[in-house]
């Protein structure tokens, strides 16, 4: 299967792919709740692809600027917060047998930084080819 690149992630694929098992997302789907509309679901998807890298005890994914810890062999993690109530939680994970990228986001605390931003919560099903 060919997924179509962003040009972002055709960029980054040969010094990041090098040295890491890496995986190209894209024709993302899923739901997502913003908590100014009482947190009910509603279809939503991402526009661009994704890479995404696991190395030992780490990982890389493009658009995500949080720290990840890599738990497993197919599971990223990346947590973050600042002192004024914002946390933000991301997770991936590749199902390497269907070839298929769960992810799921959450954030709460966002008025804290822009006050017009939502809290907000995501889960998202994406298709993954190994990038080689």
């Amino acid at each position: 299967m060919r997924l179509a690149l962003p040009l972002t992630c055709l960029v980054l694929l040969p010094v990041v792919a090098s040295a890491a098992d890496c995986w190209v997302a894209a024709r993302f789907h899923g739901k997502s709740a913003m908590s100014h509309e009482g947190y009910r679901f509603t279809d939503d998807h991402f526009a661009d692809g994704m890479l995404i890298c696991f190395e030992d005890g780490q990982g890389f994914v493009t658009g995500n600027d949080l720290p990840l810890v890599r738990f497993g062999e197919s599971t990223l993690v990346g947590w973050g917060e600042n002192s004024r109530g914002l946390e933000v939680v991301n997770t991936y994970q590749i199902d390497r047998e269907r070839g298929k990228l769960l992810m799921t986001q959450s954030r709460i605390g966002t008025a804290s930084e822009i006050s017009i931003l939502p809290d907000y919560a995501a889960v998202f099903v994406a298709d993954v080819v190994r990038a080689d």
